[in-house]
This record gives structure tokens, C-alpha cells and sequence, in this order.
């Protein structure tokens, strides 16, 4: 059982909406293919996608999370398929044109974890991919994201970066706070 299961229960859309910027961004530059969200949650993200033509496969811990993804996705006729699992142990089926890592990036205590994910993320995105990166706005956080980009190949280009106003809410608990976000999006050229 996950740790979101519970609150997925008993929040219908936990983390909200997409984030507008993001949206506009795949609405001006995206385009159809295969996408995958790692750590989609109840599929804000993944939704989004196949509402503009991607074929979406969504990750997760959460049962709860996917089983609602995939209930909103069938009720929406969104080509989003779920499964069940620790995104950290993925076993890359294929290559994706598209791939998510919202807010589970975190570049603190399990970093190698999260290096090991990325590479293999970087390794099974397509040619004139898009690898979209969301994590909490911080000096330290993007220092670290910008650092790893800086050692990749030369097979790599940061094509948008932007910041992003975030607010957080459980309306189960009346509880609401804001925070910013840092978007990058590299492409693999």
C-alpha cells in the first residue's frame, strides 16, 4: 500500500490541476507519441498528455492513484494505460517521446537513486525527445539538475526552463500552502 493511497481515497484530485505553464508548453511543443509519467499519481499529468494526442503510459506506487487515472482516462476515452509500481525499479519496455518526472526528484539523501533514474530515463527517450523535469525551486535542487545536464553528451539540450506558483491544497483537512516549482525540459537532439 502507498503512503498517497489514503489521501488519493479521500481527495479527488490530490495535487490538482496541470500546471498551466507546463500545459501551454506540450499545447505549443508537444506533439503525439508515446509518453511516460514516472510517479503519475492519480494522472494530473498523463491525462493532460493524452488529452493532446499522446499515447501515455502512467507509474505509481499508488493503486488508488492508478486505478482513478485510469477510470478518468476510460470515462474521457484517454489512451492512458497505469502500472502499478516503484518507478525507481522501472524496466523500460521501450523508448518514449515524452517523459515526466514531476516532483519526485529531489537531490538530497538517495541521490544516486535518483542519477541511476535519470540516466535510464535519458537512455529510452527517443530522438528529438522531451525529458520534462518539475522540482521544488531551490538554489541547491537546480544547481544539482543543472550540474548533471552539464555532464551529459553533447546529445542533450536544456530547450526551456521557467518557474512556476504552486498551491498545494487537502481540502479534507482545510489545508493550503504556496510554493514555487522549476521546470526544465531537455531534448535529446
Amino acid at each position: 500500500m502507498s503512503s498517497y493511497d489514503e489521501q488519493y481515497e479521500t481527495e479527488e484530485s490530490l495535487f490538482g490541476e496541470p500546471y498551466p505553464e507546463f500545459t501551454a508548453y506540450i499545447a505549443s511543443n508537444g506533439s503525439d507519441g508515446d509518453a511516460l509519467d514516472l510517479g503519475c499519481g492519480q494522472g494530473r499529468d498523463a491525462l493532460m498528455l493524452a488529452e493532446h494526442g499522446y499515447s501515455v503510459t502512467g507509474v505509481d506506487a499508488s493503486e488508488v492513484g492508478i486505478l482513478q487515472m485510469e477510470e478518468r482516462a476510460g470515462s474521457l476515452g484517454l489512451n492512458v494505460t497505469g502500472i502499478v509500481g516503484d518507478f525507481y525499479a522501472f524496466d523500460f519496455p521501450q523508448s518514449y517521446d515524452l517523459i515526466v518526472l514531476d516532483s519526485i526528484l529531489h537531490f538530497a539523501a538517495d541521490t544516486a537513486k535518483e542519477i541511476d533514474l535519470l540516466d535510464r530515463v535519458l537512455s529510452h527517450t527517443r530522438r528529438s525527445g522531451l525529458v520534462c523535469i518539475f522540482i521544488h525551486k531551490n538554489a541547491d535542487k537546480e544547481s544539482a539538475l543543472h550540474h548533471y545536464l552539464a555532464n551529459k553528451d553533447e546529445g542533450w539540450q536544456l530547450v526551456h526552463t521557467e518557474d512556476i506558483d504552486y498551491i498545494y491544497e487537502e481540502k479534507r483537512i482545510d489545508f493550503r500552502t504556496a510554493f514555487q516549482m522549476y521546470m526544465a525540459v531537455i531534448q535529446k537532439r
